[in-house]
C-alpha cells in the first residue's frame, strides 16, 4: 500500500527533528503577543511643520496631513510586521503621532561591538568620539542609533556619524552620569532595530556626480559653491540639507546641481558627513530621474572585495532609462543617495542597465546595515522620518490568571480530542493521535523558524486548527469502514479508503488553502498573520493525515491486522434532507434578518471594538504599588463603555511583578461619537470617571503641600519623573528666597517622591506657595542636566485611533471578496459547475451573518463580551474555513454519487448527506469539544477568548447546520433551474428544425 516505505520514513523523520530543533534550540522559540507578556511601547511624532520648511512634502500634502499619517502608517506595518505573524499594534494618538506597540522578544538584538573612547567625555558633551583601527569596530555600531556602555553608565545615542555618536542621552535606563577619560572601553549593549526600521526614510535616488564643466555651465566655481553650503549646514544645525537644496539661487545652489553629504564608513581620521559635502547633478531630463519606485527587487550582495553590499534591481520601466542614463555618464562617478546622504560613490566602467551593487567601497558595510537597507528599500519611502517621543515598556494585557486558564483550556481542549479519537478509532485513533502530534509538532516548528508571536487567540487558534485537522483522518477511517462493508478484504479496504478520501481532503484544503493565498497577499496585519498560521496548518495536517497516517496503517497490516474495530455513532440512515431545508430555510432566513437588524440597531462604540473604533489612552500614577488585576477590576467597575471595553497594562519600569508597579496606561473607548468629531476636551473623554474609580489608589501631588499660617513652616511631598540629586532639589526650591531652611528626603521604596520641609516667605498662602515652587523648578536642569518634571496622578487623555483603518480596513474587505470568488472559481474548475462554488458561498455568507446574528443577541442581553475586535475577525475566517471544509466534503461525494446513482437530483442529495452524515457529525463534535473547553474556562473571564470561543462554538454548529441545508438545497434549486432552462432552450431548438423541415 506504501511504496518507498524506508525513503518516507527518513524524510518524515528528518521533518520532524528539523521542527524539534527549531522548537528547542533558540532560547525563546515564540515571540509571546502583548496580550501574554506585554512587550515595548513606541510613540513617535512626525514635525509637518518642519518637512514642509525643508521640502519634503508640498503645501498639499501638509493640508491632507491625516493621509500622509496613514501612508506613513502603512509602510512602517510593512516594515515591522511584514507577515502579520508578529501581533505588533499601530495606531495613530493625537494629530501628528502614532504609537507602535512589539512584543517583548522583537525589542532588541545584541551586537558585538567594542572600541575605545577617543576624547574626554565629560557629564556636559553632546558628542562622543571613537578611537578605531579597523572597519569591523565602526561599522559594529549602528548608523541609526543604540545603547552603549561607557564605564558602568548607559548611554543611548540616535545616530553614528563616521566616529562620533551624536544625540547622546546620558543616563539612559537610570544609570548615573560620570566622567570617562579617553581610551574607556566603549561597548555596544543593544541596538533596538524595531525603532530603525521605523524611523528609516528609505528613500532612494540616483545621480551623476557634477563636474567642474556643470558649475562651468551655470556661471559658478565649485569651491565658492561649496563654501555657500557649508556655512548654510553650519547656520542651521539640525536641519537637512535639502533645506538648502530647495532654495533659488543665489542663496541656493546653482542651476541643476545639488549638495548631499558623502556617507563615511569610519576609521581613523575620516571626515565627519556635515564637512563632506558632494555636488550632484539634477538631470532636466525627467526619464533620468530615479526614486524607490523604479526598484523592482533588493537583496543582500557582496561586492567586489567580498564586503556585504546591496544588490538592486531595476523595474522594466526604468531599465532601458537607466541604461541611457549610465551610458551618457560611463567614467564618471555614480552617486547613490539614500536618506539624503550619499551612501556610495563608485564609478561607472560601462552602461548598467538592470541590475546594480550598492557597496561601501573599499571599506564596506556591515551585515546589519545590509539587512536594514534591504528591508526598507524593499516596503518603500518614508516622506518624513518620524521622532522618538517616548520608550516604555509595558506589561501584558491580561491577568495571570487569564494567561493561565487561557492556556490550560487549550492543552484539555487538545488532549480530549486525542482521547476521543482513540476511544471511537481504537487503533486507528492511536494511529490518528499521533499523526496529529506530528502535524502539530511541524506545525509548530515552522511557527518558530518563522518566529511568530502566539497571543492568546493564535495559540487557541492553533488548537483549534489541529482539532479541525482530524477531519482528514476521519474520512480515511469513514472510507475505510464503508469498503469493509461492501466485503472487501481490509488490505484491499484500507487502499480503497485512502485513496477515494484523498481525493476530497485535497479539494476541501486546497479549496481553503488557495483562499489563504489570496488573504496572505491581498490582506495586511493580523489578516495576513492568520492565512500564514492557516497555510502551515493545512500543509502539516495533509501531510499527516495521507502520509504519516498511511504508513501506521501500512505497518499494522504488515504486522497481520484482520480488522480495525471502530465504534460506530450513526448507523446507515435515509433522512429526507430536501425536505426538511424546505421547513428550516424559511427559519433560517428569519433569524438572519432578526440578527441583522438587531445588530445595525446597536450603536457603533457597543457593537465594534477599540480596534474599529479608537479611543483614548491615559497613564494613571498610584500611591502605593499595585497588583494589575487590582487596577483592572477598579476600572471594569466603571459603569459605562469605559470600565468595559478598558485595557489596562502596568508599565514595567514603574515596578516589578513581585511588590506591584506605580504606573499604568490605560486604553479604552469613548462615550459618544468624540472620536469621530475629534473633541478631546470635557467630560466625555471619560478621565473624570476613571480619576473616581481610582480616586482612593491615585498618587497624590504632584505637590502635596502643608503650611502652618502661623509660623509659616511648610512641608510636603513632590513627585518627579524621574530621580535627583537632593542637593539638586533643595538648591532649586531655595532659589529667590522661596524657601529657606529646605531640608529634602527620599522617599524610600518611591523612586522620584521626596519629602521636604522649610520656612516660607512671611506673606506666603499655601496658594502662592504652591505657585512659586512649580516656578522654581519650570525649565530647570538638575546638575547632570536632567530637567525637573512634576509627576502629575493623572495627565490629560490623548486620542488613539483606531488599529483598523484605511488600507488595513480595505485590503481585507478586498481579500475577503477575492478569496470567495477564487473558491467560486476552483470549485467551477473541479466540479464542471458554477452551481456548486454558488451553493457554498451561499452557505458561507449564511453562517458568517447567522452567528453575527447571535453575537448580537449576546452583546444586547449582556450575556457575554462579544463586540467586533481583530481577535473576533479571526474567529469568523476560521468559521469560513471549516464551513467551506464541510460543504466541499458533502459535494465531492454528491460529484462521485452523480454518474452511478438512479434516481432525480435531489434523490442523490439525499444519499449522499446520509453517507458523510457520520463524517460530518464526527468532525463536529471533535472540533467541539475543543472549543466547548475553551469557552467554559474562559466563561465570565471578559477576556478575548471569552467571545472568540463562543463565536467558534456557533460557527462549528450553524457551519454543519448549512451544509445539510443550505449548500444542499441551494445546489438543487439552481441545478434544477438551469436544467428547466436548458430543456426549454432545447424544445425551442427543436421546434425551430420542425418549421425549417417543413418550409
Amino acid at each position: 500500500m506504501v511504496e518507498n516505505l524506508g525513503r518516507k520514513v527518513f524524510w518524515i523523520a528528518a521533518a520532524l527533528i528539523a521542527a524539534v530543533l527549531c522548537i528547542v534550540l533558540p532560547e525563546s522559540p515564540f515571540r509571546l503577543g502583548l496580550d501574554l507578556q506585554g512587550g515595548t511601547r513606541y510613540l513617535l511624532s512626525i514635525d509637518f511643520d518642519r518637512a514642509l520648511a525643508e521640502k519634503k512634502i508640498t503645501q498639499a500634502e501638509y493640508d491632507n496631513r491625516q493621509q500622509l499619517m496613514q501612508d506613513t502608517v502603512a509602510v512602517i506595518r510593512e516594515r515591522v510586521d511584514p507577515t502579520g505573524t508578529k501581533e505588533t499594534v499601530i495606531r495613530a494618538e493625537g494629530a501628528d503621532s502614532f504609537v507602535v506597540e512589539v512584543p517583548a522578544q522583537m525589542m532588541r538584538t545584541t551586537i558585538e561591538a567594542k572600541a575605545p573612547l577617543l576624547d574626554r567625555l565629560a557629564p556636559v558633551d553632546g558628542a562622543l568620539s571613537l578611537d578605531v583601527t579597523n572597519q569591523a569596530a565602526a561599522s559594529g555600531f549602528p548608523l541609526t542609533g543604540g545603547v552603549i556602555a561607557v564605564g558602568s553608565e548607559r548611554i543611548k545615542y540616535e545616530v553614528r556619524d563616521g566616529l562620533q555618536l551624536l544625540d547622546l542621552e546620558r543616563g539612559f535606563a537610570g544609570s548615573n552620569i560620570v566622567d570617562h577619560p579617553a581610551g574607556t572601553t566603549v561597548t555596544l549593549k543593544s541596538y533596538d532595530s524595531i525603532i530603525s526600521l521605523i524611523q528609516n526614510p528609505g528613500s532612494l535616488q540616483i545621480f551623476a556626480r557634477a563636474q567642474t564643466e556643470d558649475f562651468q555651465s551655470t556661471g559658478t566655481d565649485e569651491t565658492k559653491e561649496y563654501q555657500k553650503a557649508q556655512e548654510w549646514v553650519d547656520e542651521h544645525p539640525g536641519i537637512a540639507i535639502t533645506g538648502f537644496n530647495a532654495l533659488d539661487p543665489p542663496l541656493g545652489p546653482p542651476g541643476n546641481i545639488r549638495w548631499f553629504p558623502h556617507h563615511t564608513m569610519g576609521g581613523e581620521g575620516a571626515p565627519a558627513a556635515r564637512d563632506n559635502l558632494v555636488p550632484v547633478v539634477v538631470q532636466a531630463r525627467s526619464e533620468w530621474a530615479f526614486s524607490s519606485q523604479d526598484v523592482d527587487f533588493v537583496r543582500p550582495s557582496s561586492d567586489e572585495f567580498g564586503l556585504p553590499a546591496v544588490g538592486v534591481d531595476m523595474n522594466a520601466r526604468a531599465t532601458i532609462r537607466f541604461g541611457d542614463f549610465t551610458r551618457a555618464y560611463v567614467r564618471k562617478l555614480m552617486a547613490i543617495v539614500i536618506n539624503d546622504e550619499i551612501i556610495s560613490l563608485a564609478t561607472i566602467e560601462q552602461p548598467l542597465f538592470q541590475s546594480f551593487r550598492i557597496s561601501g567601497g573599499s571599506k564596506g558595510f556591515s551585515q546589519v546595515e545590509v539587512e536594514e537597507m534591504v528591508k526598507v528599500l524593499k516596503t518603500g519611502s518614508l516622506r518624513v522620518k518620524p521622532e522618538l517621543e517616548q520608550e516604555e515598556r509595558v506589561g501584558a494585557t491580561l491577568g495571570d490568571r487569564y494567561v493561565r486558564l487561557g492556556g490550560i483550556s487549550a492543552v484539555l481542549g487538545l488532549a480530549l480530542v486525542l482521547v476521543f479519537m482513540v476511544i471511537y478509532y481504537r487503533k486507528l485513533g492511536v494511529f490518528a493521535a499521533l499523526s496529529l502530534l506530528c502535524s502539530m509538532t511541524l506545525l509548530m516548528g515552522a511557527m518558530a523558524f518563522l518566529q511568530a508571536t502566539l497571543t492568546l487567540p493564535g495559540v487557541a487558534g492553533i488548537i483549534l486548527t489541529v482539532g479541525m485537522a482530524v477531519d482528514a483522518n476521519i474520512l480515511i477511517y469513514e472510507r475505510i469502514r464503508e469498503e469493509t462493508r461492501k466485503g472487501r478484504k481490509l488490505v484491499q479496504a484500507a487502499k480503497n479508503g485512502f485513496e477515494r478520501a484523498s481525493v476530497t481532503i485535497i479539494d476541501a484544503n486546497v479549496t481553503t488553502f488557495i483562499t489563504a493565498v489570496i488573504l496572505y497577499y491581498q490582506g495586511t496585519g493580523p489578516i495576513r498573520g492568520f492565512a500564514t498560521t492557516l497555510m502551515i496548518g493545512i500543509i502539516t495536517s495533509v501531510f499527516s493525515a495521507l502520509v504519516v497516517t498511511r504508513i501506521l496503517v501500512h505497518l499494522s497490516l504488515d504486522k497481520g491486522a484482520e480488522r480495525f474495530s471502530m465504534g460506530q455513532m450513526v448507523k446507515e440512515t435515509h433522512i429526507d434532507f430536501m425536505s426538511l431545508a424546505r421547513k428550516l430555510l424559511p427559519v433560517s432566513v428569519l433569524m438572519i434578518i432578526g440578527g441583522m437588524g438587531l445588530f445595525f440597531s446597536i450603536p457603533e462604540r457597543d457593537r465594534m471594538s477599540i480596534d474599529f473604533l479608537g479611543g483614548f489612552t491615559v497613564t494613571v500614577r498610584t500611591e502605593e504599588p499595585q497588583e494589575p488585576d487590582n487596577i483592572r477590576a477598579l476600572i471594569a467597575a466603571i459603569p459605562n463603555v469605559v470600565g468595559k471595553s478598558a485595557e489596562v497594562k502596568p508599565i514595567l519600569d514603574s515596578g516589578d511583578a513581585d511588590s506591584g508597579f506605580r504606573q499604568f496606561r490605560i486604553v479604552y473607548k469613548s462615550e459618544g461619537d468624540v472620536v469621530r468629531s475629534g473633541e478631546t476636551g470635557g467630560e466625555k473623554t471619560g478621565q473624570a470617571e476613571i480619576a473616581d474609580a481610582l480616586v482612593d489608589v491615585l498618587q497624590k501631588g504632584p505637590i502635596d503641600l502643608a503650611l502652618d499660617e502661623t509660623t509659616k513652616d511648610a512641608n510636603g511631598r513632590l513627585y518627579f519623573e524621574s530621580e535627583h540629586a537632593t542637593a539638586d532639589i533643595s538648591s532649586a526650591l531655595s532659589s529667590e528666597g522661596t524657601l529657606t531652611g529646605v531640608t529634602i528626603s527620599a522617599m524610600e521604596g518611591h523612586p522620584g517622591a521626596y519629602d521636604f520641609s522649610g520656612a516660607a516667605k512671611p506673606d506666603s498662602t499655601l496658594f502662592t506657595l504652591e505657585q512659586e515652587i512649580v516656578q522654581r523648578l519650570n525649565g530647570k536642569r538638575d546638575a547632570t542636566g536632567q530637567e525637573f518634571r512634576l509627576a502629575v496622578p493623572m495627565p490629560g487623555t490623548t486620542l488613539v485611533g483606531a488599529q483598523v483603518v484605511g488600507e488595513l480596513r480595505d485590503k481585507a474587505i478586498i481579500a475577503m471578496l477575492m478569496s470567495l470568488f477564487a473558491a467560486v472559481m476552483y470549485i467551477r474548475v473541479r466540479f464542471a459547475e458554477y452551481s456548486y462554488g454558488i451553493a457554498a458561498v451561499l452557505a458561507i455568507v449564511h453562517d458568517v451573518l447567522f452567528v453575527l446574528g447571535v453575537l448580537s443577541v449576546t452583546n444586547v442581553t449582556g450575556l457575554l463580551d462579544s463586540e467586533i475586535s481583530l481577535p473576533m475577525i479571526a474567529a469568523f475566517l476560521t468559521i469560513i474555513g471549516y464551513s467551506l471544509n464541510d460543504t466541499i466534503v458533502v459535494f465531492d461525494r454528491i460529484r462521485e454519487n452523480l454518474p452511478r446513482t438512479k434516481g432525480t437530483l435531489k434523490d442523490v442529495l439525499n444519499l449522499s448527506i446520509n453517507q458523510t452524515l457520520s463524517r460530518t457529525l464526527l468532525t463536529s463534535i471533535t472540533t467541539m469539544l475543543a472549543v466547548t473547553v475553551l469557552f467554559v474556562f474562559n466563561l465570565g473571564s471578559g477576556s478575548v477568548l471569552e467571545g472568540f470561543s463562543f463565536a467558534m462554538l456557533v460557527g462549528v454548529l450553524v457551519g454543519t447546520y448549512s451544509s445539510m441545508f443550505v449548500a444542499a438545497p441551494t445546489l438543487l434549486w439552481l441545478e434544477n433551474r438551469s436544467r428547466a432552462r436548458q430543456a426549454v432552450e432545447s424544445t425551442h431548438e427543436k421546434s425551430a428544425q420542425t418549421e425549417t423541415a417543413g418550409a
